[in-house]
């Protein structure tokens, strides 16, 4: 290693809340659900297509993350 490492610098100053969409760019929104693990939640994205929405979820079919998209 040479020396010369950087601080990691993040786009926004806080992730959103769990069930809650932050605008990260045009046409993106950024979600966090909960999960019931040591690695406690998922990242969700929002893209925008034509007068709607479609959902990248990878996470897990759970109640709790049900309950929050309602």
């Amino acid at each position: 290693m040479d020396g010369n490492l950087t601080a990691l610098q993040f786009p926004v100053a806080a992730p959103p809340r769990p069930g809650e969409a932050l605008l990260i760019a045009p046409g993106v929104k950024w979600l966090r659900m909960p999960l019931p693990f040591a690695l406690d939640h998922i990242n969700l994205w929002l893209l925008e297509d034509g007068p709607g929405w479609r959902v990248v979820d990878t996470g897990y079919s759970m109640p709790r993350t049900k309950e929050l998209w309602e």
